[in-house]
């Protein structure tokens, strides 16, 4: 009887990783950066290594100043894979501005991955390309996958 070496590799269980841009200065950089240059780019974590890896689902990107109609500004968020040693740009979201009120809700966006697996040495990271502050153009984004 032959034996299959094939087995499946299943979540340990479903995770959502929060990161607060409130009041972070904009991000001016799409090239490579090296791990010691993170903070100085402003480019900060979203999703941390893990023991044995991560798969992302869906990132969101919501409006979440402490102003209820603060209108949020038009821009991107970067999100970077960070190798262990370099973070590289691999995707943008496009933020538009909205005038939110009691009755219009906040900008929100997201986008839906398939088969983005993380390996255990690497994480995501994001950067805004316009300075947020909390009580106007603040954004909170959501990685929602599993790890393994």
């Amino acid at each position: 009887m032959a034996v299959s070496t094939n087995s499946l590799i299943l979540p340990q269980g479903p995770m959502v990783w929060n990161l607060s841009l409130a009041a972070v200065t904009a991000c001016t950089t799409r090239a490579p950066t090296a791990t010691a240059s993170l903070a100085g780019a402003n480019i900060f974590l979203l999703v941390p290594t893990t023991t044995n890896g991560a798969r992302v689902d869906r990132i969101t990107v919501k409006g979440c100043s402490s102003s209820i109609s603060a209108t949020s500004a038009a821009q991107t968020v970067i999100i970077w894979e960070w190798d262990g040693v370099t973070a590289f740009p691999i995707d943008e979201l496009i933020v538009t501005a909205v005038v939110p009120s009691t009755t219009v809700p906040s900008y929100q966006g997201q986008t839906v991955y398939t088969n983005f697996v993380l390996p255990a040495t690497h994480a995501l990271y994001a950067a805004t390309t316009v300075t947020t502050t909390a009580a106007t153009t603040a954004l909170c984004l959501s990685a929602l996958g599993a790890t393994y």
